[in-house]
């Protein structure tokens, strides 16, 4: 019944999703650019951490270091001092330093544009890659995250049968599934901003959400 209410419901949700993006939609400096590397700085900068501390960092980041090879020789100890506002900053200085050593050593300088190959970089997992590929050059390629998993289970009904949904192979698949074609870039960062925006953990906006006819959760709590 979830899934068959999933594949009726899902064009409707992509339209009035993507409607709603070009509207509300964030402004982040890492969205002004399909280059791959910058791309994978500004996903590892995130990790852990908040958009509004990331902003602080992230022009100094690249300006800084704005190709491997500056990457691969920084001093750890420069690192360390720009990553200090974003905490962590010696166990990130070290996975930025192996990542910028790694794109030479595997790659021969090269962002790969596929999934298995970046998923050999360091510090580079599911979500990571299918940034790239999604971000970079607008491949279907989901980026499951907190927001987009609570979206399908508060929308659709869909939940994980597993403790942790991000590790469970068929949510991943249907939402790939539900990205539009030639959408992919505009969905996953429209579902990204619907969350942190509309859609929240803990205070969402049912009363103005576009989906409030056929909004699973929105039907619980009339």
């Amino acid at each position: 019944m979830t899934t068959q209410y999933y594949l009726q419901k899902k064009g409707k949700f992509n339209r009035l999703l993507l409607d709603w993006w070009r509207k509300n939609k964030r402004d982040f400096p890492w969205r002004q650019t399909d280059d791959p590397y910058s791309i994978l700085i500004a996903e590892m900068l995130l990790r852990k951490t908040t958009s509004k501390q990331v902003e602080k960092v992230y022009d100094k980041f690249i300006k800084k270091y704005p190709s491997y090879k500056k990457l691969s020789k920084a001093k750890k100890k420069d690192l360390v001092e720009l990553l200090r506002p974003l905490g962590i900053e010696y166990q990130r200085a070290n996975l930025f330093i192996n990542f910028g050593c790694a794109i030479e050593d595997l790659f021969d300088g090269r962002i790969p544009n596929s999934y298995l190959e970046l998923r050999k970089l360091p510090g580079i997992g599911q979500y990571s890659a299918n940034a790239v590929l999604s971000l970079s050059s607008n491949q279907k390629a989901p980026m499951l995250d907190t927001n987009f998993i609570r979206i399908m289970d508060r929308i659709f009904g869909i939940k994980s049968s597993k403790s942790r949904a991000h590790s469970d192979p068929q949510i991943w698949q249907m939402a790939g599934r539900l990205i539009p074609d030639g959408y992919s870039r505009d969905f996953n960062l429209a579902v990204l901003d619907f969350g942190a925006i509309q859609c929240n953990a803990r205070n969402p906006d049912c009363s103005s959400c576009p989906f409030i006819s056929f909004c699973r959760y929105c039907e619980k709590n009339e």
